[in-house]
């Protein structure tokens, strides 16, 4: 008899704070980033600031990641556990372009959509998704907050933040409330590189960036400090993977087969 593997879900992580962020240019915007770069599953989360403001707590981030015949979503965190991080996801909306929303990890198989001082606005020269990639650039206005995960302050060096991918589809992907599911495809944490990530040309972009993306009327507050809750493990394992950011240093790149 022909027996069929199973689809077994994986909550172990795909990737590893070793994994650090490297240099990298936008051809659209011109913008001088880091970013991290999954060589399986080719997702990337780029991001960058001002050079004349190093403490501001907004920054311009890029998502991009493939799709499985015109849907799934991906997302980056501000920490390197997905368990209560705090995430901003896009996917395509159904209509030609991007939708995106903030969430916080507190259920993994549907994190809830949360609002708070935080913004996202959609940077359009930097936008573009087809059947197969999409591409996200956005200016995140007050994202970077200690009580999420990741402060200014924690930015001077290096920070252990998180990502996440799914290709299955997301229902009702008009919806910035939109029902996400399990990010099956691959998630964990990487190391950014926050001190290196300066453009200059950052305030001509972002002074490009478009009206706020607002939230579903489902959208709760964002619970400060969620990142903490999901509790401490036993495991010998545990400092492998480190739940906040602000850690500095990080070794070698892993660009093994294994990871991401």
């Amino acid at each position: 008899a022909l027996h069929l593997p199973l689809l077994v879900r994986s909550d172990e992580p795909t990737s590893s704070f070793g994994q650090e962020s490297t240099p990298y240019t936008d051809q659209e915007t011109g913008l001088t980033m880091e970013r991290f770069f999954g060589a399986r599953t080719t997702f990337g989360f780029a991001f960058t600031r001002s050079v004349q403001d190093t403490n501001s707590s907004s920054f311009i981030g890029q998502l991009t990641f493939p799709l499985a015949n015109g849907v799934g979503w991906g997302a980056f965190g501000l920490t390197g556990d997905m368990e209560g991080n705090f995430i901003l996801a896009a996917w395509p909306d159904g209509n030609g372009g991007v939708m995106s929303s903030f969430r916080q990890a507190t259920d993994e198989d549907n994190p809830p959509e949360v609002g708070g001082n935080f913004k996202v606005r959609p940077i359009a020269s930097g936008i573009s998704v087809n059947d197969t990639f999409l591409t996200y650039t956005f200016l995140c206005e007050n994202c970077l907050d200690a009580t999420l995960g990741l402060g200014p302050q924690a930015t001077v060096g290096n920070a252990v933040m998180g990502w996440a991918l799914s290709e299955r589809a997301v229902s009702n992907p008009a919806d910035p409330g939109a029902r996400l599911g399990f990010h099956e495809r691959g998630f964990g944490p990487f190391t950014a590189r926050w001190a290196s990530a300066t453009s200059a040309g950052f305030e001509q972009i972002a002074a490009s960036a478009g009206a706020l993306v607002g939230a579903s009327n489902r959208a709760v507050a964002a619970t400060p400090n969620a990142f903490g809750d999901s509790g401490d493990s036993d495991d010998e394992d545990d400092d492998e993977v480190p739940r906040g950011g602000g850690r500095g240093g990080g070794g070698a790149g892993d660009d093994s087969d294994d990871s991401d």
